[in-house]
């Protein structure tokens, strides 16, 4: 008897986990009700323009809640380039853009991480790739958000995806990456620059990517 009583025991864990994945894995067709593209165009004294994200890379995401932008500071002229993609349901919207810089033709020289910091008392550790593209050096920083956390490593993010999921906690999903050139070799003003502007950009993401 109490083998029995063991064994339907066990066939409900292993249903219960047969449904929670698949519900984790399957493809979500409900409509986010944050619009990231209201994410100000305008930060401190940096402003921006548009660029374009195309069809191809569009499908690739699997949602047009995403956008990309180059945010300019007008007394140096420094550009930094920001990408977010987000989805409130779709945990497959973030992925780690390297397979998208070595398609674009860039060579990925170094990848390591790197603190940003965003206050005064604390940083976000973001993955760090030194780039070239056309014999021109860049860098790119990304990280993950999902709901209030935010980590560097794709498995882990979806690790807290499955996890908030399962728990009813908030599981939106976003990448944050940016990109800039590093003019005339000057790699360490370049990582100033970007720090400059995470300082000011970072604060904005609990709100419009909540």
């Amino acid at each position: 008897m109490r083998q029995k009583i063991f064994i339907f025991i066990i066939a409900l864990f292993v249903l219960a986990g047969m449904a929670s994945w698949y519900l984790y894995f399957k493809k979500y067709e409900q409509q986010d009700t944050v619009n990231i593209h209201n994410f100000p165009q305008q930060i401190g004294e940096w402003t921006s323009q548009e660029l374009t994200i195309t069809e191809e890379e569009y499908a690739i995401l699997e949602t047009r809640n995403a956008f990309t932008r180059r945010y300019t500071h007008p007394e140096n002229g420094t550009q930094v380039d920001l990408l977010i993609v987000y989805s409130q349901n779709n945990r497959k919207v973030s992925h780690p853009p390297e397979i998208c810089y070595t398609g674009s033709g860039a060579t990925i020289l170094r990848h390591d991480q790197a603190v940003l910091p965003v206050s005064e008392t604390g940083g976000v550790t973001a993955n760090r790739l030194v780039m070239d593209l056309n014999d021109r050096e860049y860098l790119s920083y990304y990280w993950f958000k999902v709901g209030d956390s935010y980590t560097p490593n794709y498995w882990k993010q979806q690790i807290l995806i499955a996890l908030k999921t399962l728990t009813a906690k908030p599981a939106s999903s976003a990448l944050i990456r940016m990109s800039i050139l590093v003019p005339n070799d000057d790699q360490q003003q370049t990582e100033e620059e970007v720090k400059n502007f995470t300082r000011v950009m970072f604060p904005l993401l609990a709100t419009y990517l909540p």
